[in-house]
This record gives C-alpha cells, structure tokens and sequence, in this order.
C-alpha cells in the first residue's frame, strides 16, 4: 500500500491512470444536499484563497496490469462518490465556458482545457475514451453528458436522475456566479490522500470497511454488496453482479432496493439463525460469519450462495407486495401484511419456500389453510390488545420446529404449524379463543383501532369470496352511522331515548356502528334519514354488506347497533376462524427436553467448511431396504441418480424413495445418508461440537462421540491395553458411565463424565463396606501413590448409609471438542493409578 496526499484534479488528470467504478460498488448516490456541501468547501476555499483544502482520501487498486497503450485501470474501492461529483461539475464548468464566449478573456478556464485534460482521452475510442468510468445504471448516463459536452447534438440520457440532476444543478448555481474563476481556484486546490492498493498484499474489503468516508454512509446493503463480489476474482466481478446480484436488485425493486434491502437481510438471516435472533446492531458482522462458515467465500461456493440469497429475496418480495400468480394467496398475504406485523415475515418467507421447494411437505390447500390461521391468530391478538412483546422469539421457534419436522422427514407440516400456534394456552403466545374474541367484538371501541379499516374491508369480501372488491380503488374512510357529533341534534337524542349522552357514549365506537364509504364529508353529521336516503352515496343505494342493515332501517339506535354488532362478531369468527386440534396433536409436535429444537441449524455448506466433508465425496444410503447413492457437487448441493440437485439431505433422499416407488416418501435424509459408513447426523453432531454448540445435541449423543474417541485414544496406548484390555470398547457409550472392570473382587472401576457440569471422574467402587473400611486403613498411602495425579481426591465416610463405598478423583474441565484430547489424557492416567492402588484392597 502506498499513500500520499495529492491534488484531487492532478489525480483526475493522470494520463497514467483511467479510474472503473467496479460492479461491486453502490450506484451514484449523492444528492443536492452533498452536492452544495461540495459546492461550499469549494467556494470557501476559492475566496479564501488557502493553498489547499482536505476533503478525504480516495483508495484504489491496479487492475491488471498496464497496457500497451501505458494506461493503468484503476478500481475506485473508496472515493467513487466525490470523484464522480467533482467530474460533473468540471463538467458544469466547461458548459458554462462553452455557453458564455463572450468571457473567454476573463474566465480562468475554457471547454477544451477541462474536457481534454480531466474528461477525455482524445487519443482514444470506445471505454477508454472517458477518464472515468462509472458501473451499473450510472455508466450511459454519465457518458451521455460528456459526449454531449463534446458534441451539443447527442442527447443526454436521462434515465439516472441524479447524474443528470447534479449535473443540471451545479449548471444552475454557475449561472447565477459573478465569478465562476472562485469555483475553479477552489477545484484547484483541494486535495485527497490517495491510497494505492497492492493486489495480492492488501485486503481492499478491510480497508474499505474502515473507511469513514465523507457524504452518505453506507448501508448494510452497500458493504454486503461490497463484501460478497469484492472477494472474488477481478474477472469474475462484473459477471457476478450482471448474472446475479442484479437480479436480486430486480426482485426486491429498482426503486426501493435502497429502502428494503437491509429488512431483507435481517428477515432472511432470522430464518437462518432461528430460532436464536439476530442481533440487529450488527448484522453485516453477522452476514459474514454466516459466509465464512458456509464456506461460501471459497472459489466456486459464491454462485450457489447468490443463487439462495436471490430465491428469497424473490420470497420477501412476495409477502411484502404481493407479487405472485395465484390470486388467492397474493390477497392472503395482502390482507397479512396490512396487519403491518412485519416481524413475522421471515416466517412467511420460511412458508413459501417450504411450499415451493419443499418436495411436496404439503398441498396448496395446506397453505392456503396456514395462511388464513396466520392471520386469524395475528388478528385476534391485536383485536384483543395482547402484547406483541417476545413475537419474534415465537415466531423464530415456529420456523426451527417446522424445520426439525422437515429434516426428520415426518408427516404433518400442517399439523406442526397448527400446534405451535394452538397450542399456547397459558402463556403469552397463546391465541384468544372464540369466546375471548367474540366478547372483544363486542365490546371494544374500535374507532381508534389502528386496524379498523382492515377489519371492516376483510368482513366485506367475506361476502364476495370469488370477486372482492377492490378498496384501494376508491377512496374508502370509516362511517360513523350514529355521528359523532349527533348530540347536536335534537333528532339525534329523540331516537337514542332519554339516557341518549349514556347511549351515545357506550355505542358511538362499537363495531356495529362503524361501515365504510366513499362519501364520508357528503354524509357527514347528517340525521339518519338523510344518509339513508341521499342520492349519492346514500345507505338506501349501499351495495356493501356490512351495511344491509341500514337499507330499510327507520331508525338508528342502541338496539340496532348491538344487533349489528352481533351480526357482525359472528361473521367475524368465520373469517378469523380457530381450528380444533385435539391436545394428543399438541403435545406430538410441542418442543419437549427430549427432542430439543437445534439452536443452530447445520448445513452441508458448513461441514464443507469444516473439512469433514468435501466436494467429490459419495454418500450411500443406511438404509437396508433402499440402496441409493449420490455425489455431493462443487457447490456442495447432493445430486442424486437421476442428476438432481438438493440443498437439503432431506429433499434428496425423499426424492430417491420416490423414484423407486416407496409407499412414503417421508424420511431423514440426515439418517438416511452417510459418507464412509458414518451418518451425515453424525457428520453434523462432531461440527456441532467442534463448534461448542453442545444445547444442540442429545446428551447421550455427546457423550457417545466423547466416548468412542477415547476408545480410539485408548486403544493407541499400550499401556492402557495392557491394562484393561478390550472388554471396556464393547460397553453401552451413550451413558455418562464407562466400566473398566473388576481390578479384584467386589470392585468396580469407572470413569464418568458431566458434560453439563463440567467435570470428569474416576471412581472406584466398593460393594463390601466391610472390604472398603479395610481399604481406608491404607489411606495415607493410596494418597502418596495418588499424590502426583491432577484432581480432588474424596473418599466415603466408612459408615455412609448407603450400599456402596466410593474413593473418586475428580477434575473440572470445559468439554469443548478442543479439550478432549486432554481430557482423554486424564483419564487414561487416573485410571491407571487408580487400578494401581487396587493392590492394598484385601
């Protein structure tokens, strides 16, 4: 790395040097408020006449190497912004030259002078005709103004409006200069430390994070951006963006990409992490642990990742706007996210992917039926004023227990979903049930109720199934029937009766008197006959059916609001139905101690990483009644026998049962498949381990891999064979006892393990308490010969009440895998000096 400060126009103006914009990089992003902040430091420095003025530093990097014409394409890693603006008003400057002949004797600088020296390269064709060469949707733009410059004729593309914009801005302050040669003395003497990069030594991603560059920060959408396709090699860069990264630009949108994509990240992270959160102060840290523990960072892994990241990116644009081809589920998640419940789009996203890519884990009318659960059970909550506090936790629980039943290849996705979210009773993730609900329709006030509109639009296509009506056409606002300002009214007070302010105050919110229309200011504090029967707009012509009541009502009154109330709560217990799930369908699919949901979910990505599995490698089925073989590809997919490809091991060996005609084709594919004779499970539980994730697993799982290990350890020690033989590798390994047999008559030695609690144990056992109090009375001298042992040495008191007599020795120690070949070491030595002191036992 080389760095100095430098003038920012003698940077512009190296014949040496043509700055690229590389792929990776954001589009031109500054607006009129960097662009005046520019147009000030310039000006100030103008009249103040100072020698220089620093405005950041610019970073680059050599791409390549020099051409034959003895040009270097340099990569703008930090800098584009300033760089790009500064060369739009040189551009502004030479337009002002060009339209203003008549002060060529006066200006400091002309048209040739700027667009020959820091715009162009006269010598040249093609892209290395411009001295800066912008990327994505900024490049034609940019062009387009210098070739315009160079010729009036050729139109300014106008497709990037803040190009063309700044541009057109700067142009217009020149105008109103009295003297332009201010702005170009003060171009003149800024200046920039350039930092040239070396391929090869320096890490341009590290350095570009550290940057605390001037004008808009960057957005995690930026770094990511940044992070995935700066990593990868120069000439893959623009193929990349082109071929994937634009697509994900597509699918979220153009427009708002900017706005959405950092909700994005984090929802799809979510689903990845579930059901742990996502720390959201630091997501973009987090991204990258998630790419470099996939290996996705590896040559050959990143179009795979893409690929997955465009996939639900395609997802989040459909639950966020609706997107698809099948009406139905688009007005499903229309009406969802005007729940404005955005913290439960990752588990929509995990609904769609599984509905999609889920090798038939359920039907369309499935997940249509989940769809509508959703939404009864968000709304019944908001309805009810529950608490939304810890919904996120839920819904990641949701996701990672639907994922443990996919993974398991069982039956009943469905009734895994209806579970989790009926079978909450008691506590604060429950869903209110028909009569809670039903009690809250009837009594709330829900004028104020930010979802009113929502609830009354759904309660009318409730009516009209096969064609609802579409309210966003016109512009619906809530009614009040009975006005609020009906008090006024001495008509008004006649039909509520004599306790018409107590009438008035319980009913003017209720539910029943509330309806839509579009003639709200029309209709207004008018008497009810007058709304009634109003040409426009009037109740007696209404066509929505929450409002028939009124069509040939005389009057309006409590009795006819509580009626409607009525009417209404009972259609609105179709709408946001509650399913029956019996309490034994509960409990099959509840989360329980003995089946843990993962806290971290494992993927063939991550074991690639690891080194326990690699590309190449062959997986057979375990299975005895379906043999079945596949190759895990390059981008660490499992293709099986027919050349399809599957992320997940389940999808593939579902997809091998069917292809040869198994009854069901539900199974787990971790099980099912193994390399070497070991089970992919396995594979997942030793880097499950490696990585101290032990809440993962089993316990009798850990402690089955602790121990086959130390058999392994053992069995390499010949001392230790010599010992105790091989009887001990042939025992129960799952339990936290191994025995090592009877070093003499009526004894017992073992070694134990707590993994949760953190220590290891040798103990030796006494059946006789007779025999054990004649052991104690050599205690001094097993503790000489124990002396030089690590541990704490604890014997029983000789009249214990119990069976047994005990001397143990014991070690505290962390069983992350890192630590079990030192725990194997121990062990091995404390049973060997424990079954030396078996000498002074008579």
């Amino acid at each position: 790395m080389d760095a100095g400060p430098v003038k920012l126009l003698s940077l512009i103006a190296d014949k040496g040097k043509r700055f690229i914009v590389p792929v990776y990089q954001r589009p031109y992003s500054w607006d009129e408020e960097q662009c005046e902040q520019l147009w000030d430091d310039v000006l100030h420095i103008g009249h103040l006449h100072e020698s220089a003025h620093f405005m950041g530093s610019v970073v680059w990097v050599q791409e390549g190497t020099m051409g034959a014409d003895g040009v270097t394409p340099a990569l703008i890693i930090d800098g584009q912004q300033r760089i790009t603006t500064v060369n739009l008003l040189l551009a502004a400057l030479a337009a002002y030259a060009d339209s203003h002949p008549n002060q060529a004797d006066e200006l400091q600088f002309s048209r040739n002078e700027i667009i020959d020296e820091y715009l162009i390269d006269s010598c040249r064709e093609g892209e290395g005709h411009y001295r800066l060469c912008l990327s994505q949707g900024d490049h034609d733009q940019y062009e387009s103004v210098i070739h315009h410059l160079e010729d009036p004729r050729a139109p300014i593309t106008s497709e990037s409006h803040r190009i063309i914009d700044n541009f057109q801005w700067f142009s217009g302050q020149l105008k109103e200069m009295r003297d332009p040669n201010s702005v170009w003395a003060g171009l003149r003497r800024l200046e920039v430390v350039s930092i040239s990069l070396t391929q090869g030594q320096d890490d341009p991603q590290a350095i570009f994070e550290s940057m605390n560059s001037t004008g808009k920060d960057l957005s995690t959408a930026d770094l990511v951006r940044n992070y995935v396709l700066m990593r990868q090699p120069l000439e893959m860069q623009g193929q990349l963006y082109e071929d994937h990264w634009r697509i994900i630009e597509i699918k979220l949108g153009v427009d708002i990409y900017n706005d959405v994509f950092d909700d994005f990240l984090y929802d799809w992270l979510a689903i990845i992490n579930a059901p742990r959160p996502v720390p959201t102060r630091d997501v973009y840290r987090f991204f990258k642990d998630y790419v470099t523990n996939n290996g996705y960072d590896n040559h050959g892994q990143i179009v795979g990742f893409l690929d997955q990241m465009s996939k639900f990116a395609g997802y989040y644009s459909r639950i966020t706007s609706s997107s698809g081809d099948d009406p139905e589920i688009d007005r499903l998640f229309d009406r969802i996210r005007a729940l404005n419940m955005s913290v439960i789009n990752p588990l929509l996203m995990t609904l769609l992917d599984d509905y999609q890519e889920g090798d038939d884990l359920f039907s369309r009318s499935d997940f249509v039926s989940m769809l509508k659960l959703l939404e009864s059970y968000l709304f019944r909550r908001i309805a009810c004023q529950m608490s939304n506090n810890g919904l996120n936790r839920f819904s990641l629980s949701v996701i990672a227990r639907l994922r443990q039943v996919k993974e398991d290849g069982s039956p009943g996705y469905r009734q895994a979903f209806e579970a989790a979210l009926l079978g909450g009773a008691g506590t604060s993730h429950r869903m209110p049930d028909d009569n809670e609900f039903r009690q809250t329709l009837l009594s709330r006030d829900f004028y104020p109720f930010s979802r009113c509109n929502y609830m009354l639009t759904t309660l009318e296509n409730a009516y009209h199934p096969k064609n609802p009506i579409d309210f966003s056409s016109r512009n619906y606002t809530i009614e009040h029937i009975l006005p609020q300002n009906a008090l006024a009214h001495e008509q008004w007070r006649q039909m509520l009766g004599a306790d018409c302010e107590r009438v008035f105050a319980e009913h003017i919110n209720k539910l029943g008197n509330l309806t839509l229309t579009a003639y709200n200011s029309e209709l207004s504090d008018g008497l009810f006959k007058q709304k009634r029967d109003r040409i426009v707009g009037g109740y007696q012509d209404e066509y929505l059916s929450i409002s028939r009541e009124l069509r040939g009502a005389e009057t309006w009154n409590a009795e006819s609001i509580e009626a409607r109330t009525c009417r209404l709560a009972d259609k609105a217990l179709e709408v946001w139905s509650m399913p029956k799930i019996d309490r034994a369908t509960i409990d099959k699919y509840k989360a329980d101690k003995q089946v843990k949901i993962p806290t971290k979910t494992v993927s063939l990505h991550m074991l690639g990483a690891s080194g326990l599995l690699k590309p190449g490698d062959r997986l057979e089925s375990l299975s005895r009644k379906y043999e079945a073989s596949a190759l895990i590809t390059g981008e660490m997919m499992i293709r099986v026998s027919d050349g399809r490809e599957f992320e997940s091991p389940s999808s593939a060996a579902s997809h091998v049962l069917k292809l040869a005609g198994a009854n069901s084709s539900s199974i787990n594919g971790w099980t099912f498949w193994g390399h070497g004779g070991i089970s992919l499970d396995d594979f997942r539980s030793r880097y499950q381990v490696s990585q101290g994730d032990m809440e993962s697993l089993d316990r009798s799982k850990v402690r089955a891999m602790f121990w086959d290990g130390f058999v392994d350890f053992c069995e390499a020690r010949n001392d230790f064979m010599a010992a105790f033989g091989s009887a001990f590798t042939r025992a129960d390994h799952t339990r936290y006892l191994l025995s090592f047999g009877s070093p003499v008559s009526g004894c017992n030695l073992a070694g134990l393990i707590g993994i949760r609690d953190g220590y290891a144990t040798v103990e030796f056992l006494f059946h006789d308490p007779a025999q054990y109090a004649d052991f104690l009375e050599q205690k001094s001298q097993v503790e000489s010969d124990l002396s030089g042992q690590e541990g704490d040495l604890e014997w029983d008191d000789k009249d214990a009440d119990k069976k047994s007599r005990h001397l143990t020795l014991t070690r505290h120690t962390d069983y992350k895998q890192d630590q079990w070949d030192d725990i194997y070491r121990w062990l091995a030595d404390a049973l060997l000096k424990m079954k030396s002191v078996s000498q002074y036992v008579r």
